[in-house]
């Protein structure tokens, strides 16, 4: 695991022991890049200095669980749940930056376990995400409370026993009040990550739990409470917006990023549409800082098949502190999809990267699963190079 040290601003809260032991499981191919050390795999990534004022963030699109997704992660000989195997082949690009930050579409431990449309994952689910290199999760979003307050307060909880950041919702006023933004301090950088979703699927979260909505109000508040408590050099929103599985954002999502701008948040990242939406990155002008926008990440892992919800991508930022602030350095997008494939007739689940998995088509027992992963990047690419400014794959 990379070495981060993070200054924790929230209250440590009850602990939560979270199995994760279990076989692992064998793909029906060989995969080619299984022999490739992940020094190799890395080299494909954008170049990141070292420097002591510098800091490589890596954003993640949505951390999806449904039913299917459990089931297929479940060991009937153990009785133990196991999702490693999900992430192995991914986990060098994840690792591959300073801080990782994904945005968590589950509650936590509530049991039954259950997928759409009320989501509760096993623990090892999180843990898996972290061995996986993810540092932080966002948890606003419209599942978070699907497990009303057992939901809320179990997530956090195991979140905490994992030693996983985390910030979106919170178990009561004291501790949103006591850490309003999860805080990165690295390299000389202090970050603030903030993070609001438009609604909780008509489940209002139960007293006192808190969830962060997408308010003006609410988020002018926490902005000025984050540059009182905290003052970081940069605040950075991730927010859950926009319509489902449209490839455009929306005008609403245009008018927010415009609000967030003009409350000194030039940097958004977004989630929930579960398909790919445009970036765009601006300089910085006589008139205007320099901003940068996600509109979506997509899907990072779901069950979710039908495309293009089958993939997404990641987001690599590289920020660097001079005498005048913090700069954008560089920005880039890696592609990424889902393989979902039977091996002995049980279903597994595997996170790849396009740019390494295209050019092997070998690996794949089915031609057609292959033809959708080509399909996949051939509309991602072709939407983001229309649209995107100033941002390219990596």
């Amino acid at each position: 695991m990379k070495a981060v040290f993070f200054k924790l601003v929230f209250i440590v809260l009850v602990q939560w022991t979270a199995a994760s032991q279990n076989t692992e499981l064998t793909p029906t191919k060989t995969s080619p890049l299984d022999s490739v050390p992940s020094e190799d795999l890395k080299q494909k990534t954008l170049d990141v200095s070292g420097d002591s004022n510098e800091l490589s963030l890596l954003f993640i699109g949505d951390f999806m669980g449904h039913l299917d997704q459990i089931n297929a992660a479940y060991d009937k000989v153990s009785g133990n749940y196991n999702y490693d195997s999900t992430f192995r082949k991914i986990t060098p690009i994840l690792s591959d930056a300073d801080v990782t930050i994904g945005n968590l579409e589950v509650t936590l431990g509530v049991t039954p376990y259950s997928g759409y449309p009320q989501f509760s994952s096993p623990p090892a689910y999180a843990a898996a995400i972290k061995k996986s290199g993810v540092d932080v999760l966002v948890t606003a979003n419209n599942h978070s409370c699907d497990k009303r307050k057992k939901g809320v307060e179990k997530t956090i909880a195991i979140l905490d026993s994992l030693n996983i950041g985390h910030t979106g919702t919170f178990i009561n006023t004291e501790s949103k009040q006591t850490s309003p933004a999860y805080v990165i301090e690295k390299n000389n950088l202090r970050i603030a990550i903030i993070n609001y979703t438009y609604g909780t699927n008509s489940i209002p979260p139960s007293s006192p739990n808190i969830v962060n909505y997408l308010e003006k109000e609410r988020v002018s508040k926490d902005v000025d409470a984050v540059n009182t408590l905290i003052k970081p050099d940069q605040i950075i929103a991730f927010v859950h917006w926009g319509d489902q599985y449209k490839d455009l954002p929306n005008t609403t999502q245009k008018e927010w990023f415009e609000y967030f701008k003009s409350l000194g948040v030039n940097i958004v990242i977004g989630a929930h549409p579960h398909v790919l939406q445009p970036m765009e990155w601006r300089s910085k002008t006589a008139l205007n800082s320099a901003s940068l926008v996600v509109y979506s990440l997509g899907n990072f892992v779901s069950h979710q098949r039908t495309f293009p919800r089958d993939g997404g991508a990641v987001l690599k930022l590289a920020l660097k502190k001079s005498g005048e602030g913090v700069e954008i350095k560089s920005v880039g997008y890696h592609l990424i999809w889902v393989h979902e494939f039977l091996v002995e007739n049980n279903k597994h689940y595997d996170v790849l990267s396009v740019k390494d998995f295209e050019a092997t088509p070998d690996y794949f027992s089915k031609k057609e699963d292959y033809d959708k992963l080509i399909r996949f990047s051939t509309h991602a690419r072709k939407l983001l190079l229309e649209h995107n400014i100033n941002i390219e794959e990596y």
